[in-house]
């Protein structure tokens, strides 16, 4: 849908920043599921978890950041469309919930 074309985005971000206040973590707890791969890292077998999901919820379930691959990208980094510059999460935060 054009809520995740970047040109869209460039033209209008209102529609993407109103579902992102949606999906922003800390409004959902992480499931069983979660604190399961949680479990499995802290019992050392854990590889990887490939995640669809935007929500972050992996990482609040303390399943650490440099075994998450989230195929869709999350909440937990952020980059400039224009240079590709780290941003840092908070103002991402700031223009979402400021909208």
């Amino acid at each position: 849908t054009a809520v995740f074309d970047i040109n869209f985005f460039r033209e209008n971000p209102a529609p993407f920043y109103l579902l992102a206040r949606e999906l922003f973590p800390g409004q959902y707890l992480p499931t069983p599921t979660h604190f399961f791969l949680r479990l499995l890292h802290d019992k050392g077998v854990l590889r990887r978890v490939y995640s669809q999901n935007i929500d972050s919820l992996e990482a609040e379930a303390g399943v650490p950041l440099d075994k998450i691959v989230a195929a869709h990208g999350n909440f937990d980094s952020a980059h400039c469309i224009t240079t590709g510059e780290e941003v840092p999460v908070e103002e991402v935060k700031k223009a979402i919930f400021e909208e």
